[in-house]
């Protein structure tokens, strides 16, 4: 009986962690340059310091999550919930060098980005959840600045 109780209470604890949250969208980012990178995906109004389409501005604060280069970065994320103030998010790609170096005033007033992705949630789902940098041939339909293949 002892261990029929273990053997439950351990499914539910196995059950419990591995459900994502509810309303949260996750997706993939597979650095494939040669540089190590930030990325951040505005998702948030600029009262909060973020962005929100069709503002491609950078965010207010510094933001960030480092993907060194030739990785995948899983775990990405945001609430489903934001689809209701856009049809677009915005992923900025910074240069690690530059994002380390640079004040963020200065990576702001500059626009110091090395890419901008401008993602509808059809992009998200046709790309499997899964986006590159630099953009591969099926990301040519995306949106972005500088323009697809000025690389």
């Amino acid at each position: 009986m002892k261990s029929l109780k273990f053997v439950i209470l351990l499914s539910a604890i196995f059950t419990l962690t591995a459900c994502p949250e509810k309303g949260i969208l996750s997706f993939g980012f597979e650095n494939n340059s040669d540089v190590d990178v930030y990325i951040y995906l505005g998702a948030i109004e600029r009262k909060y310091g973020g962005t929100l389409y069709p503002d491609t501005a950078i965010s207010e604060v510094r933001a960030g999550t480092p993907v060194p280069r030739g990785s995948i970065r899983y775990g990405n994320s945001f609430h489903e919930e934001v689809w209701i103030y856009t049809d677009t998010l915005c992923l900025f790609i910074f240069d690690a060098d530059i994002y380390n170096t640079y004040s963020w005033e200065e990576i702001k007033s500059g626009y110091k980005i090395l890419k901008r992705y401008d993602l509808t949630l059809e992009d998200f789902r046709r790309l499997g959840w899964r986006i590159s940098f630099p953009p591969t041939e099926d990301m040519r339909g995306i949106r972005m600045f500088p323009p697809f293949g000025s690389e």
